[in-house]
């Protein structure tokens, strides 16, 4: 009796997994910003880092271009009069919190743990509105203020 008790248990604990959807089915983004699809240009992992409220700052993540031309794309906080430009190479991926395509934020206006609008626009796909987390210049991030 105990051996059929055992087989049972191991048939219903082996069926667990039955009910658990697999991870790799669910979209899901691995990182800690935000990501912006555009016509020819991805966005990803979007994060503003920033000591604190009204401090300078920079746009972190990747912009990646599909198409076989460059794209030129602005960069500026909501509200902001200064947008920065940068321009990302035909069939790239490239960093956006190095040069040559460095965005510097005068003044963030939100403090780590908050959000910032973005207006994040290029000629092909015009004005595009993202919420950006803002987080402190610490752990991988850090020393990134210091190169500004």
């Amino acid at each position: 009796m105990s051996a059929s008790g055992l087989t049972a248990a191991a048939l219903l604990m082996s069926g667990c997994a039955v009910f658990s959807p697999v991870q790799t089915d669910v979209n899901y983004l691995p990182g800690d910003g935000t990501q912006l699809e555009m016509p020819g240009l991805g966005l990803r992992n979007l994060v503003v880092i920033t000591d604190e409220l009204g401090a300078p700052g920079v746009l972190v993540g990747q912009a990646v271009n599909l198409g076989d031309v460059p794209i030129q794309v602005t960069f500026a906080v909501e509200g902001s009069s200064t947008p920065a430009a940068a321009t990302v190479p035909a069939f790239a991926a490239t960093p956006i919190a190095q040069t040559p395509t460095r965005v510097d934020i005068d003044s963030v206006p939100a403090a780590p743990g908050g959000m910032v609008t973005m207006v994040i626009a290029t000629r092909e796909a015009g004005q595009n509105l993202v919420q950006v987390p803002v987080l402190r210049a610490e752990g991988q991030y850090d020393g990134l203020l210091d190169q500004q």
